[in-house]
């Protein structure tokens, strides 16, 4: 794929090693098969010093490609200054798990986060991030960029490089934007709303192309403007690196029928209907089942847990070169989308990863969105509403007469495969080339 002149690109980037998370892996795997099909590929990041992360995976580190030139910057961090106040651990995280969002206080924090910071409170981060990508563009001689959000406010540099340098801009939508699922809890005025909903419409508008993690993602941005059509974007799924799942995790009969959920759990996901079948099963077959939880776990979530029969393991945050052994070693994984408007596009990260482990998957969500669609073709379980109870109690049954007799899910890899990250650099690849 190699070209006489390499193609350059610039990616500026929020969250970059050693940050954690899935946003961060996106565009961390991305860039290394980018860089080795001939792009040339140079980061913009805001300095891990000053950063404000939701939490630390220095085992990422070692994914960044070595050819790839990364730049850091300065930043404001009103994040880091709330921390000071009232203690980093009260910082929301993804999905707002970890937080009260019933409390005054926290309204009163939502609302300052909403109407004085916007589009998110890492916007600090944009003068300098702007300043620092000119000179960039300017020495490096590069003419394409690619921004990716969350958070959102790094769109708003790729709109004033774009407006002022008029640069070949690539806008990657990991997430919606104001139809987030937890967008409500944000407490914004009908004015901040408003700049927020402009902010958004002109980046569509502006972009010279747009990438986005699933069809339905596509749909709702495609409501945002009269202008937009569907040419002006590319679905690029997240997906799963190979490389991640080399080293196999050594696979013998858990002691117990072992169900895990990796990543943030927040009170929107609503899995209760899950856990009333799972102490179903409990009652049919006591002190065979556990329940793992890897990531982060809203409060009210752990207490329905502990207060109940289950056998529950809180894991917390592990390193990401640990996560595949999780899944790998699952008996089940569960898979929960929010209950929120516009969720049939919603499609974390971890299916992907969930896909490359073998387990079998149970989803709790819309039965016509992406998800769908993804685990029928590949083979590797189901997804229900929250209205199925029938359904999941049988489906959670059926798993555990595949754990009790050993048989293993049969799943269609060469589905899987479609979903690759080399599989869908090869795509962005394409993009960069005709941009």
């Amino acid at each position: 794929m190699n070209s006489t002149t390499p193609k350059k690109v610039l990616i500026i980037s929020y969250y970059w090693p050693p940050s954690g998370g899935a946003g961060v892996q996106r565009w961390l795997k991305l860039s290394k098969y980018l860089q080795e099909m001939g792009i040339e590929v140079q980061v913009l990041t805001v300095d891990e010093k000053v950063a404000s992360y939701t939490h630390l995976d220095t085992s990422l580190v070692k994914d960044v490609h070595p050819d790839i030139k990364i730049h850091t910057t300065n930043s404001f961090e009103i994040n880091n200054i709330y921390g000071r106040l009232v203690g980093k651990k009260n910082i929301p995280t993804a999905g707002f798990s970890n937080v009260d969002n019933s409390s005054f206080l926290q309204k009163i924090v939502n609302a300052i986060r909403s109407n004085f910071f916007i589009p998110d409170p890492r916007v600090g981060w944009k003068r300098y991030a702007v300043k620092a990508a000119k000179q960039i563009l300017k020495d490096e001689s590069i003419d394409t960029i690619i921004t990716t959000s969350p958070p959102h406010s790094v769109q708003m540099i790729g709109r004033e490089l774009k407006r002022k340098l008029n640069i070949n801009w690539i806008v990657d939508l990991r997430d919606p934007w104001t139809d987030i699922y937890y967008y409500s809890l944000l407490g914004h005025t009908k004015f901040s709303k408003k700049i927020d909903k402009t902010y958004e419409r002109t980046v569509l508008e502006e972009a010279d192309h747009i990438v986005t993690v699933s069809y339905g993602f596509r749909e709702l941005f495609l409501t945002k403007s009269e202008r937009l059509t569907k040419n002006k974007f590319s679905v690029v799924y997240n997906g799963y690196d190979k490389s991640d799942f080399l080293k196999k995790a050594v696979i013998e009969k858990n002691e117990k029928f072992t169900i895990s959920y990796i990543g943030t759990m927040s009170d929107q996901y609503d899995p209760s209907i899950i856990f009333k079948a799972l102490l179903e099963l409990n009652r049919q077959h006591p002190n065979k089942i556990i329940l793992k939880f890897i990531g982060s776990v809203s409060n009210n979530i752990r207490k329905e847990l502990t207060e109940s029969a289950l056998d529950v393991e809180f894991i917390g945050h592990v390193p990401h070169a640990e996560v595949s052994y999780y899944q790998q070693t699952a008996d089940l994984l569960l898979l929960l989308v929010p209950e929120a408007p516009n969720n049939k596009g919603i499609v974390p990260g971890k299916v992907f990863e969930y896909l490359a482990s073998g387990s079998r998957i149970l989803g709790l969500g819309p039965t016509d969105g992406d998800i769908s669609k993804i685990l029928k073709e590949c083979n590797a379980g189901a997804i229900f509403s929250r209205k199925e109870e029938g359904g999941i109690l049988n489906f959670i049954s059926e798993a555990f007469g595949m754990y009790n007799s050993g048989e293993k899910n049969e799943l269609n890899t060469a589905e899987v495969e479609k979903y690759s990250r080399i599989a869908q650099a090869r795509t962005i690849y394409k993009l960069i080339q005709s941009t």
